[in-house]
């Protein structure tokens, strides 16, 4: 897609998951190449998020690191905002197995009517998976700074255009592009089988 950037987040320190999340196999296939493939085939630049550059060398994706660093998620998208080609990033965590591209597709469609464009399902707000303007780039920063660190509360604060449930559910019914592996039990409850690095 011209115009935005697709962004993986792997800044994590995986520590409620024995191993780093984007390596986790599913399908025989790691998650973080999943990913990449179906960016590669949506977007016209792929960046990874992270401050591990050695696990993901061999992706040969273009990586980079934090500007702001221990800031989590919203670090990790500041630096790719201010690296990225784009003047729109979507971006979607390294541990999110079953995105759906058509919402995905959905989200960049909307994103010209907001600065944030996110989800909601299940309750929630989904920050982890959504599109993020370039305008934006001194708010993130303003937050930073503060040490407010909360997406939710981030995305509240600058009036993201919110997909609603039933919106999403019409192309994703089951919530699937939400499913993130944080810890062994997601791994079993989603996944199961063995956990290993591809």
């Amino acid at each position: 897609m011209i115009g935005v950037t697709g962004v993986v987040l792997a800044g994590g320190d995986s520590s409620r998951f024995p191993v780093d999340k984007g390596l986790i196999s599913v399908g025989g296939e790691r998650i973080i190449d999943r990913t990449l493939g179906l960016f590669r085939e949506m977007f016209t630049e792929v960046i990874v998020s992270t401050n591990r550059p050695e696990h993901y060398f061999l992706t040969g994706a273009r990586l980079i690191g934090d500007v702001f660093p221990d800031k989590g998620p919203m670090g990790g998208i500041f630096s790719a905002l201010l690296n990225a080609a784009a003047d729109r990033i979507f971006v979607a965590a390294c541990d999110m197995p079953f995105l759906n591209p058509a919402l995905i597709n959905h989200l960049v469609r909307a994103a010209p009517r907001a600065d944030v464009v996110v989800c909601s399902f299940g309750g929630s707000v989904h920050p982890l998976f959504g599109v993020y303007g370039r305008s934006v780039l001194g708010s993130i920063e303003d937050h930073l700074r503060k040490g407010l660190t909360g997406l939710r509360r981030f995305v509240a604060d600058c009036g993201a255009l919110v997909i609603g449930e039933e919106e999403v559910k019409k192309i994703d019914p089951e919530g699937a592009s939400f499913v993130n592996i944080n810890t062994v039990g997601d791994f079993n409850k989603f996944i199961g089988g063995r956990i290993c690095l591809g």
